[in-house]
């Protein structure tokens, strides 16, 4: 049996050795100095700069557009569907509209063959037209003199539509009524038909304008000398057509030249000068 104290012993030595080898030396037996020297000079309270809190961007004021509400929405969307349905009902109706635009023949039959369908048709692509004019004047009217404009923009949109309507049912009495008056009835006929006729298409080609107009605010310059230029074009197109048809010697240039004032600028001007004041 091995010697317990020999034993212990050993493994005291053995401890010791170990001990040894791993002692680590203090690098500051007497303690951390008072102060530290550093290379970096100091700096007075008054040389420090002021603290200046963050300012963060201003928000955008939310701008109440036609685009944003959904009542305007739902009109656009109510008259391209009415539209796309006419299509689909009353293709005789556009596969004769662009000779109603320009055609002057005086056949009876051909003006009195208008089924319900035609008449619908016709009445929605107005209605379209009477819709996308009065956005169009109302985007303009918010660029350029917003002052016009009531505080409401429902109640202002409103009112550019009624006024496009106004207009254009005010100008087709005035057709009617030169034409009753002055001429017979084909050619008032041809006359109102070319005059419908131009008005439609003349919609048509507004819409992309209009939509544009609505939801990229920022190209309402170059949209509105779009929309005037479509205008001035649709005018003179049922203008030659007018002349056409009423231009039977040239001492009847005076009558039209009469015409030219009394219906297309009189109404334009007075328009201009009841939306201002």
């Amino acid at each position: 049996m091995p010697d317990t104290t020999d034993t212990i012993q050993a493994s005291q030595a053995a401890a010791d050795t170990v001990q040894a080898a791993a002692y680590y030396a203090p690098a500051f037996p007497d303690g951390l100095t008072d102060t530290v020297t550093t290379s970096a000079k100091a700096r007075q309270l008054q040389e420090y700069p002021i603290i200046t809190t963050p300012q963060g961007m201003q928000p955008e004021e939310y701008q109440m557009m036609p685009v944003h509400s959904s009542g305007v929405l739902l009109m656009l969307i109510v008259s391209f569907l009415l539209v796309a349905f006419c299509y689909r009902t009353g293709r005789k109706y556009f596969h004769n509209i662009f000779s109603n635009v320009w055609s002057v023949k005086r056949i009876k039959n051909h003006l009195d063959d208008h089924t319900a369908t035609e008449t619908i048709t016709m009445a929605a692509l107005l209605l379209h037209m009477v819709i996308m004019e009065g956005i169009i004047l109302f985007c303009a009217i918010s660029a350029y003199n917003p002052s016009l404009l009531p505080g409401s923009m429902a109640q202002g949109l409103s009112i550019m539509i009624a006024s496009t309507a106004a207009y254009y049912v005010a100008q087709l009495l005035v057709l009617k009524l030169i034409g009753y008056v002055f001429a017979e009835s084909i050619e008032t006929e041809l006359w109102v038909q070319g005059f419908n006729a131009s008005q439609a298409i003349m919609g048509q080609l507004l819409a992309p304008v209009a939509l544009v107009m609505l939801f990229l605010p920022s190209h309402n310059e170059l949209m509105l000398i779009f929309s005037i230029s479509l205008y001035i074009i649709a005018r003179l197109v049922f203008l030659l057509k007018s002349f056409r048809i009423f231009f039977k010697s040239f001492f009847q240039c005076i009558y039209f030249i009469l015409y030219l004032c009394a219906v297309e600028i009189t109404p334009l001007t007075i328009a201009y000068r009841a939306c201002v004041f």
